[in-house]
């Protein structure tokens, strides 16, 4: 946000003492970002909202209304800031900076990709006013996942006089992760054109280069893509740095490679001016159970950095890769009063949050007590296909005694092979076998066709009659996956008529339901409400045989046709490598 020029004589006048401050900080340690040291002995004077003088007394700034925060005992960092997150499915938004707050973030970097696959432009101005009615601050990057890929997915885009009115907006940082960084390669001029506005702008653009190397990384870094936060080792970590990247590392809901990505880097005594700690999104059952940035940074001190050195990477780098750094990423004059009183800085214990020098949060909980706009109505999930849905519908005929079908094999839980594997075809279909770890998958397109597209997932090691999600990256549709035709129709039909959501069915039996309401992303419930679902589901999934951490997410990944290997959206299987559809049967 840019000063005014009323802002600016108005902090000048406040560090001079003419003009007294709202508020002065005294007693704590300080955690200067800017020059890595803890300075005692500091007081901090804060004026409208930013910080207007740093030094051994702000007793010249202070007058009879001036507020004072002891803090001795305490140590005073910078607002914590998550420079790479998604903050539209499982809560709304607002709920979600609820969440955040007490953990001591301030500030995040949030792609709209959510809420532009679900409603288009519609949906990102209604996530702008979203987040713009709470106090954590927000920057919003367009997403560049709506669609992921248009060869292979059927999601609206935007248009480019949409991308370009909105990177107008001061509440837009720029353009979110460029997934399919294959298309950027090859010359894509969709995507050319995008970046050409966007630098037009002075505004960044986010990176998601997960599997690219050599001559690929360094054509996506030559077409201005300035970060990723897709390494997963320390050799991946370290390729991006060296190619000038702002090398973001992710420990989240999702993925955590903290431990793959930082040891390494200590190991090799690279510098770490230009890594930045990310969540890459954090849901609320792992907020309740661990934090949020604050978590982020206790993990990469258990990795051997030090605090102080952690901090910087939640606070200074982000911002200055943001071009925010006049704003936000430390306590110096001139910059937001965005702080945080730490009651250890070894374990990161957050005692107290500000914003603007106003406390939103203390002791575990928030203090903001405002409330987020309403959503109009006929907001739920729509799709294409008729109600109701039938096991009929869930069948995958085969004409054959046997047949080779194209299999998702989970290595892991976001990332899969393909594999051919031999079976049955009883009755004339197709059928999951649960002996074999063979679960049937379904895809409903949200714009196109009255049939599913149909796959098949291993690896899973559930033994379930139905799982579905309409989280699912970066499609957002209704995914049934499970080993009972009349199950995976039951549990579609519930989703549905819930507008979407999370839904776990067995023997015609409901285990476990979340709706979904607002284009199936989301639940209105408070957030801890809706992690307690959350981490019932994964439970339930566990308890049924899945030796995944959290079964569910390996369901939300299917449909990432950025990611390895073979992937699924309501057109059919996707080949990722190759960006092609391909048949379930193979020769």
């Amino acid at each position: 946000m840019q000063k005014s020029k009323e802002t600016i004589q108005r902090l000048i006048r406040a560090s001079m003492g003419e003009v007294k401050s709202d508020l002065v900080v005294t007693g704590g340690r300080l955690i200067n970002v800017y020059s890595g040291e803890v300075l005692n002995g500091v007081e901090m004077a804060v004026s409208q909202g930013r910080v207007c003088y740093v030094g051994p007394s702000a007793d010249h700034t202070r007058g009879d209304e001036t507020r004072v925060i002891d803090a001795r005992g305490r140590w005073i960092a910078p607002g914590f800031i998550d420079a790479h997150t998604h903050i539209g499915h499982f809560c709304r938004p607002f709920e979600l900076l609820q969440a955040y707050l007490p953990h001591g973030t301030t500030a995040l970097m949030a792609s709209c990709d959510e809420h532009t696959v679900a409603f288009g432009f519609t949906g990102m101005k209604l996530f702008l006013d979203e987040v713009a009615s709470h106090p954590l601050r927000v920057y919003t990057l367009i997403s560049m996942a709506a669609p992921q890929d248009p060869l292979l997915c059927e999601t609206e885009s935007l248009s480019d006089e949409q991308v370009e009115e909105v990177l107008r907006d001061p509440r837009v940082l720029g353009l979110g992760e460029v997934v399919s960084w294959l298309r950027l390669v090859q010359g894509d001029p969709d995507l050319a054109t995008r970046i050409d506005m966007t630098l037009n702008q002075g505004k960044i653009v986010h990176g998601h280069t997960a599997g690219a190397r050599d001559r690929r990384l360094n054509a996506i870094a030559a077409a201005s893509v300035s970060s990723c936060h897709e390494p997963i080792s320390g050799e991946d970590a370290l390729a991006r740095l060296r190619l000038g990247y702002w090398t973001m590392l992710r420990e989240g809901s999702f993925r955590q490679d903290l431990e793959a990505t930082l040891k390494p880097l200590l190991a090799a005594g690279v510098d770490t001016g230009r890594l930045i700690l990310v969540t890459d999104g954090m849901a609320p059952d792992d907020v309740a159970a661990h934090g949020h940035m604050d978590h982020v940074i206790r993990r990469a001190v258990a990795c051997g950095l030090s605090p102080v050195r952690a901090i910087q990477a939640a606070t200074l780098h982000p911002a200055t890769y943001s071009g925010l750094e006049q704003d936000i990423g430390g306590l110096a004059p001139g910059r937001f009063a965005d702080f945080v009183l730490l009651d250890d800085l070894d374990s990161v214990r957050v005692g107290a949050t500000y914003i603007g020098g106003e406390p939103v949060a203390q002791a575990g909980e928030t203090n903001v007590a405002v409330v987020p706009p309403a959503f109009p109505d006929g907001m739920g999930l729509k799709t294409a296909f008729r109600l109701p849905v039938t096991a009929e519908d869930m069948r995958v005929r085969c004409d054959e005694s046997r047949a080779r079908i194209r299999v998702m094999d989970l290595v892991n839980q976001t990332i899969t092979r393909e594999r051919v594997v031999e079976v049955p075809c009883a009755g004339g279909v197709v059928s999951a076998d649960v002996e074999a770890d063979l679960l049937k998958v379904a895809v409903f397109d949200r714009r196109e066709g009255f049939s599913p597209a149909f796959g098949f997932v291993r690896g899973l090691g559930t033994d379930i009659g139905a799982a579905g999600t309409t989280v699912n990256l970066d499609e957002y549709t209704l995914l049934v996956a499970g080993s009972s035709d009349y199950d995976m129709a039951y549990c579609a039909n519930l989703l549905l008529e819930n507008g979407g959501g999370i839904a776990v069915v067995d023997k015609g039996r409901i285990l476990e339901e979340i709706p979904f309401p607002i284009g199936g992303l989301f639940s209105l419930a408070p957030w801890r409400d809706v992690g307690e679902k959350l981490a019932a589901v994964q439970g339930i999934l566990k308890e049924r045989g899945s030796a995944f951490p959290k079964p569910l997410y390996a369901l939300c990944f299917l449909t990432f046709v950025t990611l390895p290997e073979l992937r699924i959206t309501g057109r059919g299987l996707v080949r990722a490598k190759e960006r092609r559809i391909i048949p379930l049967m193979a020769e």
